[in-house]
């Protein structure tokens, strides 16, 4: 009996510890189910730049990337340290690799963790897992390699490998990299020919690229949700067709890398994804002759090919702009309507930059436009440009071409104003005859062109561009517009980095004002609330 009494005694303290170990179990497990693992951060080869990857959480939701100068073992080290961006995580084409690329000289810690965690404030941070706590350095003279290839290679040297092939050990998944690049559009009579460059480990009949087609930008996952999937074709093809196109409208065209089940969707861009705008009537304006190049005017040079004195008026809703055409203008002359940050007068270079937006095309003898905007801060530029065929012109003149719209919009270009006073040719030769002229476009409402909301992805290229290479008065002039934008986040994020513009600047005063409005607060309440302290700290020190 005392034999069984004491198999019963330690049996149920065996079952006692097995319990109360799986309950240490569970609890460790929901505990961690947040936290990302095997963060691990690596420099490039340019010794300037690094990878971050890491085991996604068994939790799903948006994963933020946070560098920071010191560890970021706290909650509140993590709120205001810098965001990378905003990735998916544990969902299909979840992300957990990404590169930071052209960093200062200096040193970098880095942390993940879930933006639905950080709003509730109730972030997990465990060393090593999803925070660094080695420091990345970066040198101010980074050695690259850049050991020369040998030359004269012995005869009995095997031939050179197909690079274009990848290695069977590649060939098995789907990088989280994979995307097509140098995505373009182009007319081909009524229909737009897409084409891309193909993914270079792609295989032949097992890489498969998907064409889709939005009227917004595929710039995110729920954007991705709203776009129409128009085709499938296998690697090596790299161009498409789209003949479904039944009116004039902004299009975004873009294509995603699938082998097997993975799929890496295009949200790059101008890498993987494009904005088109497409007229359908395009072809009504030259009449149906047998030769499509004849034009009513051949004499019409390319030094004539630009509009005269445009005119920007606010009125309610937006800007209304009208211009005068050029003086042989036909029924081939085609109007194109841009907008900017910046002056439009630096030819073609100003706008392959990136940072002009075609607002839309109109052909001759409408001379003009209703642009619909929200109210904005700062500079905005408008330009209209002819063009005749396949021939642009974008050699654009203050007042003439292009105008400025905002506070003080000839603060920055009194030198081209000076120029064009200087150089514009007499073309109000016969002003009576232009007076006889009837004019159509007072008779009618102009055309309404809506101006597209800007994206945050075109933000943060401004950031990129001006904040984080230390010109905040640049940084400052070219968020304006964005801090008007109708979208909270995007005015809020505007705000924010205007804030710390001037913070950087030393003007506290001004950075203040931007740290206490709501939309500021909104976007980071954490991070704003630290520089607010920050600002009231210096100011109360006599620092202005």
């Amino acid at each position: 009996m005392k034999i069984r009494l004491r198999i019963i005694a330690i049996f149920c303290f065996l079952l006692s510890g097995a319990l109360s170990a799986q309950q240490d179990l569970r609890v460790d497990g929901d505990g961690t189910s947040s936290v990302a693992g095997s963060l691990n951060v690596e420099v490039l080869r340019d010794g300037k730049s690094v990878r971050i990857s890491w085991d996604p959480p068994r939790e799903t939701g948006e994963i933020i990337v946070a560098r920071s100068s010191s560890i970021i073992d706290s909650a509140d080290k993590c709120y205001i340290a810098d965001s990378l961006g905003k990735f998916p995580s544990g969902v299909a084409n979840g992300v957990n690799q990404i590169f930071d690329y052209n960093l200062k000289p200096g040193t970098y810690y880095y942390a993940v963790v879930l933006a639905h965690h950080v709003r509730r404030k109730d972030v997990r941070l465990v060393a090593n897992r999803n925070f660094t706590t080695i420091p990345i350095v970066i040198e101010n003279n980074p050695q690259v390699n850049n050991t020369p290839p040998a030359q004269n290679p012995p005869v009995t040297q095997n031939p050179p490998v197909n690079n274009q092939v990848p290695p069977p050990e590649e060939q098995k998944y789907l990088s989280d990299n994979a995307r097509v690049t140098d995505i373009a559009a182009k007319r081909e009579g009524k229909f737009v020919r897409i084409t891309w460059e193909p993914y270079p480990k792609g295989i032949p009949g097992e890489t498969i690229y998907t064409i889709y087609k939005s009227a917004e930008p595929l710039s995110s996952l729920s954007l991705m949700r709203k776009a129409e999937k128009l085709a499938e074709v296998s690697h090596p093809e790299n161009n498409f067709l789209d003949q479904d196109l039944t009116k004039s409208q902004t299009l975004y065209y873009g294509v995603s890398v699938k082998q097997g089940l993975k799929e890496v969707l295009p949200l790059v861009q101008n890498q993987s994804f494009i904005r088109h705008f497409y007229v359908y009537d395009q072809d009504k304006r030259k009449p149906p002759k047998e030769d499509d190049s004849v034009v009513t005017n051949p004499d019409f040079s390319f030094d004539e090919m630009h509009v005269r004195d445009l005119n920007a008026t606010t009125v309610e809703g937006g800007i209304r702009l009208d211009w005068k055409p050029p003086t042989k203008a036909d029924e081939n002359t085609v109007y194109s309507i841009y907008q900017a940050l910046k002056p439009l007068a630096g030819g073609m270079s100003t706008f392959l930059g990136g940072n002009v937006k075609k607002l839309g095309e109109m052909a001759h003898p409408d001379t003009n436009v209703m642009v619909r905007m929200k109210p904005y801060d700062g500079t905005v530029y408008f330009g209209v440009t002819v063009k005749r065929g396949e021939v642009e012109d974008f050699t654009l003149t203050l007042d003439q071409s292009y105008v400025a719209i905002g506070s003080n919009p000839n603060e920055q270009d009194q030198n081209n104003q000076q120029q064009t006073a200087d150089q514009e040719p007499k073309e109000d030769q016969n002003p009576k005859e232009e007076e006889q002229k009837p004019s159509h476009n007072e008779e009618k409402a102009p055309l309404i062109v809506q101006q597209e909301e800007p994206s945050e992805e075109e933000m943060d290229r401004v950031l990129k561009s001006t904040f984080w290479k230390d010109e905040y008065a640049e940084a400052i002039r070219q968020l304006g517009p964005y801090a008007g934008a109708g979208d909270n986040s995007i005015r809020g994020k505007a705000k924010f980095y205007m804030g710390m513009s001037y913070y950087r600047k030393g003007e506290y005063n001004k950075a203040l004002k931007y740290f206490v409005q709501k939309d500021t607060k909104a976007y980071n309440p954490e991070r704003t609330e630290f520089w607010t302290k920050q600002c009231l700290s210096r100011i109360g020190g006599g620092k202005r």
